[in-house]
């Protein structure tokens, strides 16, 4: 099937041959129609042929390429031809019958007229066919052949079936391809067409101009080599045409113009661009230099330039007119520049307005801009001032003045007002109206502001609050303004003519004085405090500064004096000074105050190679004073703890308040380690002496660090890091003493900020664990209650005492978020052991007096779930320092623990200041015997005897007892006879974990424990 088609559509090649042999598209033919209707029966004849050698389907139903000949005549050759083609098709399809001849005729005119329809749309839109892509003749193939193969539908089904499964690859692929190289060949034909045209009429126009017209015409090689010039051009440069045919433009053209013309010149022979125009410059023959507007182009074969034509028009005049006008110009705007003046010329009859380029600077735009119109300039003066400005302008045109003058202002693109002075006047009159108004401007701004200035000037020193006055150079008051009246209390009559010094005060000498006149001799000016006695003898200090002004030549200098009295300013600001370096309760410099001092004494020391000693102190039992005895009596102690530290040490010492109840004292000079440990121990003897508080006597003592510069550190921030570091360590080896620093301090500090940074990640990781230790009742041996202990075990540390990490918890922080971890995990336990066994067992939590004191919205919420735990369930051990603290409720937590069915226990009872006033006022439950009574109660008497007393009083007050720490079964024999109701310790068990605890004592199998 595809031969007998390919071998068909060969005899489309003949469609070619019939559009080069018939001039459809000669602009020259003059029986267009003629050749038309020849076209189109010659294309009706080939279709004649290819219907004659058809592929064959079926008797009746054959296909053959006349639809691509049919297409592409429209689309080429126009509708006359196709249309006469189509009628002689259809007749011979007819005449060969069938059953698809109908159908044929379809065929042949649905391609004919979608050809003529498709040129039809591209000549409305204006677009030729020499420049018809391959995409566009593609799809218009497509189009055709696809409604050529609905055609197809009108047959039988079966057969219309069978038919489009046969044809239609061929159509789709064979047609489409065939038409686009016969379009793309036609396309080529039609473009190579229209260019001869375009280039016959291009030559006679060219031949027409070449010898007749007014203007220079040369052709060259793609060298620059002169082959042909008119004799125009010849006239221009001064040469014969025999002479210029031996030139190059090279030879002729100025040598400033070379480049721009060679960059031009380049770009088209390169294809970039097809033609340029420009000035250029040449040499004629007598050396005189010729000016030309040079219109260049290229002629082209083969994508190669042939020839290069360009053409000349003489502006030689028009230059040198040009040139004296700018001459002209520039001689005036430099005049103008010169008085920094602008001009203006107003042409009334067409109401244009000329500008130089000092106006346009004036403006702050560029000429151009401001040579738009008039109302640039008139929209830049500001509105207060247009108005008047026009009707200056208007009265003068009229004839009302001689001349326009006006002051106003403008404001520059930038924004700044600036004052111009504008002068002008009627210079040309035709019929005895204006027709012209030339003018200056001029700006003024400075002028202006220098009027204002001085206004100002005597304005402010009229009404200056500032005293001001002028003196000659030897001291006699020439001036003085009001201000410097009411200060000094001299009237203005009294006090000119007399000398300065007559304000002298008796706190300077006459050297002073002269000190200050030299100074204002070198530089001109003086400023500084200085004291000055007024009309009334009293002094005041004023802040002063002394200018000299020159004088004119031949005249001597003069000072302006201008001061303020700044009394009062100095007595604020040393009342502000005292209170932002000293203690407001003590009269002791504060932290502020302390780290100046020490760095001056540092800086001192260093400067003389001796020591200083930094002491940093720490008041032992403060705290339990304080909120004991309330706020004032703790600040009484505070009080009399500053006047007691400044007894022990000298008056060159330094001796201030950090805060609370931290002091530091800074003894200087060459002390020895005697001396500075005997002032050491007069503070401890001196603080220790008791406290007269009221009706009150209070007991404290103070823990005392020391550091010395240069041996442990020799900035301020390290020495008192140093101190407070060794201050720490006294209060941990019993208080009540000074110790020194020591590098192992340093390296604790070291390893306590390690220890908080693990600490912060244990926490995010939850990274402890849970130990319950049983606590069993004495009588019947029952465990029935358990203290939660926290245990954390360290990667690298190990097992971590919570004694080592709670007091980091405490002072970082971390306390509520492990206090609120242990308590959730308790009160899990707990309901997991009384799901699974059905055992009441009291899980007993301890609470740390920094989390208890404040815990925020933490406190609700453990309430909320204490109350869905059964009563008792739960018990909170706190401390006895907790009770002491009167700033706190305590007693409402306390109640509110109660009313939640929350028992709480006392823990560590007997170790603080054990009060039975405090145990009377708060709801307790049990209180916990502390384990260093009980661990000798077997061998001390009188631990007995405490313990006892302490079992009989908790008793008489509702409570019950757990002792902790017993060991033997001796310690937990005698707890038992003097009635003690709990006991725990190792004797009974270690901390086990949840699971061991509930195997040992939640089984049915658990035993009861008794001391035997």
């Amino acid at each position: 099937m595809f031969l007998p088609l390919v071998q068909n559509t060969a005899l489309l090649l003949a469609l070619i041959l019939i559009y080069d042999a018939i001039p459809l598209y000669r602009n020259d033919s003059r029986y267009l129609v003629g050749w038309q209707l020849l076209s189109g029966m010659l294309i009706g004849g080939i279709c004649i042929a290819v219907m004659l050698t058809p592929w064959t389907f079926s008797p009746g139903i054959i296909f053959d390429s006349r639809s691509v000949l049919l297409c592409m005549t429209g689309l080429f050759f126009g509708g006359i031809p196709t249309l006469l083609a189509c009628i002689i098709a259809s007749l011979f399809r007819i005449y060969l019958g069938g059953e698809g001849a109908f159908i044929g005729v379809g065929v042949i005119w649905t391609c004919g007229l979608v050809g003529i329809s498709w040129r039809k749309w591209r000549n409305w839109n204006r677009q030729s066919l020499t420049h018809i892509g391959y995409l566009e003749l593609i799809i218009f193939s497509l189009l055709t052949h696809v409604l050529m193969l609905l055609w197809m539908l009108l047959l039988p089904a079966t057969i219309a079936i069978d038919v489009i499964t046969h044809i239609a690859l061929p159509v789709l692929v064979l047609f489409p391809t065939v038409n686009v190289l016969m379009g793309k060949v036609l396309s080529q034909r039609l473009e190579r067409d229209v260019t001869q045209q375009l280039k016959l009429q291009d030559d006679f126009l060219f031949r027409s101009q070449f010898n007749v017209g007014n203007y220079g015409i040369s052709i060259s090689s793609p060298e620059r080599r002169f082959l042909k010039v008119n004799p125009h051009f010849c006239h221009m440069v001064g040469y014969t045409e025999e002479e210029l045919l031996h030139k190059t433009w090279d030879s002729l053209t100025h040598r400033d113009d070379i480049d721009e013309n060679m960059f031009n010149f380049r770009r088209m022979m390169s294809g970039d661009i097809e033609r340029y125009e420009l000035e250029k410059r040449f040499i004629k023959k007598n050396g005189q230099v010729l000016h030309t507007h040079m219109t260049v182009s290229c002629q082209r074969s083969f994508h190669q330039v042939q020839l290069i034509i360009a053409g000349y028009i003489d502006i030689s005049a028009a230059k040198e007119a040009q040139q004296a006008l700018a001459v002209s110009h520039a001689e005036l705007e430099l005049v103008l520049a010169s008085s920094q003046l602008g001009y203006w010329v107003w042409d009334l009859c067409s109401d244009r307005i000329t500008n130089d380029k000092q106006t346009s600077a004036m403006l702050g735009c560029t000429l151009e801009e401001l040579n738009r119109g008039r109302q640039v300039w008139l929209n830049a003066i500001l509105v207060e001032d247009r108005m008047e400005t026009l009707h200056a302008l208007e009265r003068h045109i009229s004839g009302d003045t001689p001349s326009y003058n006006s002051e106003y202002r403008i404001r520059r693109t930038d924004g700044e007002i600036r004052w111009i002075r504008d002068v002008g006047q009627v210079m040309e009159r035709r019929a005895e109206k204006p027709v012209k108004v030339c003018g200056i401007h001029q700006d003024i701004t400075r002028e202006k502001q220098r009027e204002t200035s001085l206004k100002l000037a005597a304005s402010v020193y009229e009404n200056s609050s500032e005293a001001m006055s002028v003196l000659d150079r030897h001291g006699k008051i020439i001036n003085v303004n009001p201000a410097f009246c009411s200060i000094i209390g001299y009237r203005e009559a009294e006090i000119i003519g007399k000398n300065i010094t007559l304000l002298k005060s008796e706190r300077y000498s006459a050297a002073d004085f002269r000190a200050i006149k030299k100074d204002i001799g070198k530089y001109q000016r003086w400023q500084g405090e200085l004291w000055i006695r007024r009309h009334d003898g009293q002094e005041i200090i004023t802040w002063l500064t002394i200018n000299t002004i020159s004088g004119r030549k031949g005249e001597p200098p003069q000072w302006v004096a201008l001061f303020s009295d700044i009394t009062e300013k100095k007595h604020s600001e040393q009342v502000i000074w005292h209170q932002a370096n000293y203690d407001p309760l003590t009269g002791l410099p504060n932290r502020r105050m302390l780290l100046d001092q020490l760095y001056h004494e540092i800086q001192r020391a260093r400067r003389r190679s001796s020591k200083l000693a930094l002491l940093f102190l720490d008041l032992d039992f403060f705290k339990e004073v304080n909120d004991t005895l309330g706020h004032d009596m703790g600040d009484q102690l505070l009080i009399q703890t500053a006047a007691r530290l400044r007894e022990c040490v000298r008056e060159s010492d330094f001796v201030a308040r950090l805060g609370g109840d931290e002091f530091t004292i800074i003894l200087t000079d060459a002390l020895s380690s005697q001396g500075i440990e005997r002032v050491a121990g007069q503070i401890l003897a001196r603080i220790a002496e008791p406290y007269q508080l009221g009706d009150e006597t209070a007991y404290i003592s103070v823990s005392i660090g020391i550091t010395l510069y240069p041996d442990d550190g020799d900035v301020e921030d390290v020495l008192l890091k140093h101190a407070d570091q060794a201050m720490y360590a006294a209060k941990e080896q019993g208080r009540n003493r000074y110790h020194y620093f020591t590098d192992s301090m340093q390296q604790q500090a070291h390893y306590r900020m390690r220890l908080i940074q693990d600490l912060r990640s244990a926490v995010e990781s939850c990274a402890f664990q849970l130990s319950y230790q049983p606590i069993v009742e004495l009588k019947s041996g029952q465990v029935t209650k358990a203290e939660a202990l926290i245990r954390w075990h360290h990667p690298q540390r190990g097992q971590v005492s919570p004694a080592e990490f709670i007091p980091v918890a405490e002072d970082t922080g971390l306390i509520f978020a492990i206090g609120n971890w242990v308590f959730q995990q308790a009160v899990k336990q707990s309901a997991q052991w009384r799901e699974q066994f059905g055992a009441e067992v009291q899980i007993s939590i301890n609470k740390s007096p920094v989390q208890f004191r404040d815990e925020g919205s933490h406190f609700h919420e453990w309430l909320q779930t204490l109350q869905q735990q059964p009563d008792g369930g739960i018990c909170i051990e706190i401390t006895e320092g907790l009770l002491l603290d009167t700033n706190m409720p305590v007693s409402e937590k306390l109640l509110a623990y109660r009313d939640a069915g929350v028992q709480v226990s006392l823990d560590d009872f007997g170790t603080g200041y054990s009060s039975l006033a405090y145990l009377k006022k708060f709801d307790i439950d049990y209180l916990k015997i502390d384990q260093s009574f009980t661990k000798n109660i077997d061998s001390d008497a009188s631990n007995q005897t405490l313990c006892e007393a302490i079992v009989v009083m908790a008793h008489k007050l509702g409570m019950k007892v757990i002792a902790e720490g017993v060991e033997t079964a001796a310690q937990a024999a005698l707890l038992q006879q003097i009635n003690c109701d709990y006991a725990q310790g190792y004797f009974y068990s270690k901390p086990v974990s949840a699971i061991e605890f509930a195997s040992l004592y939640l089984q049915p199998t658990a035993i009861a424990i008794h001391s035997e």
